[in-house]
């Protein structure tokens, strides 16, 4: 018998306990010797040589339609990757966006976490080449939220704290949502999840509800259908070898309800379409349980990755050039989409007050206008004339200025961005002090162009 498959047998009706419990240790014959003594899905090798590959080209899509062709290299994570095609497809640039892999053939999708590897997932994942798999570029606005709003993914009937902590049933609510919220950013271990669920698998014609029990790594289900027996639980899948996905929006894959997902082992034995389907009762006990999927399967590492997120987002809303505009300009940022918003201020009186006439608007800028050459002619007589510098004008002010760069740094610092065509960066000339040099990316290659002013 495989281990692989549960036979109908397994989880079936039983007749006895008896029964289920000779068929489980026909299955504990794989010689697997752990806490938890189960038939835990193994990792097998992939039969296709990728060792000699180091990138792979593919395409990216949005939902729109448009996509980019890209060649992704080996080492390069899926945030790093977002933060190109932002660039490439000229995007908001924000930490909500998404890589999502779609097989559409298959009906199903999953969002590759932050830390992993692209080039890596690619390769390593089941020998799909005749399958119809595309990669979208989505956000994704509740990544890390279960951080912040612990309450809104952990119904407190879903999560089993007295099993881990000496948290009695009888607390408040505020209470067991601030220990599940300790847990999440500061505990060994995440929230125990379990309740019924509808399971369906290849070895099953019609979805039957069991019990189902996340703790650590291990989902486990009790043997006997719709029934909550903790003696007679046993370990289903290890999550860490699992990929978990949900169903396509739109799609139906026949699930009882409309609140399914389905993880899929790990292994390059079975057929592709060998899939663990799972069906909740409600949409806010499927968020719950791919929360407590992620966490079980990713562990520290999300945490990781979230707080990588805030110290990205804190390094963008304060750093010196948005500081910059800001204080001269009036602009604030928003923290999620880093959106600039401006407003036309007066402040020829004493009180400023906000132009929102577009006709005042026009005649407050041609006096500024006019008194800006009135202050410069006046500088220019009692002042001798000034080279032009990086200090004044408007490139200081921009993103892609970088004063006092050297060549090695621009090329070091581009390289990271060879395979996107029309990234650029504008640098003082250290030859030609007063002129400027454009270094930009085209056809994987470093150009150094200087720039001559023209009278």
């Amino acid at each position: 018998m495989n281990c692989l498959h549960l036979t109908h047998t397994f989880l079936g009706t039983p007749t006895a306990c008896t029964k289920f419990q000779k068929e489980y240790d026909l299955l504990m014959d794989s010689g697997i010797d752990s806490e938890y003594r189960c038939p835990l899905i193994p990792v097998t090798d992939n039969k296709t040589d990728h060792s000699c590959l180091k990138e792979v080209a593919l395409n990216f899509y949005l939902e729109d339609g448009r996509h980019h062709h890209m060649v992704v290299e080996e080492g390069l994570r899926a945030s790093d990757l977002c933060s190109l095609l932002t660039l490439k497809f000229n995007l908001v640039r924000s930490n909500t966006w998404t890589i999502v892999e779609q097989f559409r053939d298959l009906e199903i999708e999953r969002a590759l976490e932050d830390h992993e590897e692209v080039f890596q997932m690619y390769t390593a994942s089941w020998n799909l080449s005749s399958c119809d798999r595309r990669f979208i570029v989505r956000q994704d606005f509740h990544k890390y939220q279960f951080f912040q709003n612990p309450e809104s993914f952990y119904p407190l009937e879903l999560v089993d704290l007295e099993s881990q902590l000496d948290c009695p049933a009888k607390s408040t609510v505020v209470t067991k949502i601030i220990v599940i919220q300790n847990m999440l950013h500061l505990g060994n271990s995440m929230p125990v999840v379990q309740s019924f669920l509808w399971f369906k698998d290849s070895t099953l014609n019609s979805w039957r509800k069991y019990f189902f029990r996340i703790e650590d790594n291990i989902l486990s289900f009790s043997l006997i259908p719709g029934r909550k027996d903790p003696k007679q639980m046993r370990s289903l899948l290890d999550l860490r070898n699992c990929d978990i996905f949900m169903p396509i929006e739109g799609k139906s894959n026949g699930s009882t309800t409309n609140f399914s997902f389905c993880l899929k082992p790990r292994s390059l034995e079975r057929s592709i379409t060998d899939l663990k389907w799972f069906c909740c009762g409600t949409e806010k006990g499927r968020k719950c349980w791919i929360v407590a999927l992620r966490l079980a399967k990713f562990g520290k590492r999300l945490r990781e990755n979230y707080s990588e997120t805030k110290s990205r987002r804190y390094s963008v809303d304060n750093s010196p050039l948005y500081l910059n505009i800001g204080e001269h300009h009036g602009i604030t940022f928003d923290s999620l989409s880093c959106k600039q918003i401006q407003v036309a201020m007066d402040f020829r009186r004493k009180s400023g007050h906000v132009v929102q006439n577009s006709v005042e608007l026009k005649a407050v800028a041609a006096v500024e206008t006019k008194n800006r050459k009135q202050e410069a002619s006046i500088v220019q007589a009692v002042q001798p004339p000034i080279q032009p510098t990086l200090e004044f004008g408007v490139p200081n002010l921009q993103p892609w200025f970088y004063s006092g760069m050297t060549r090695e740094v621009a090329t070091q610092l581009l390289t990271k961005y060879r395979t996107v065509d029309g990234v650029f960066l504008v640098r003082e000339s250290h030859q030609n002090p007063g002129r400027f040099v454009l270094s930009y990316v085209f056809n994987q290659k470093m150009h150094h162009t200087e720039i001559y002013p023209v009278s």
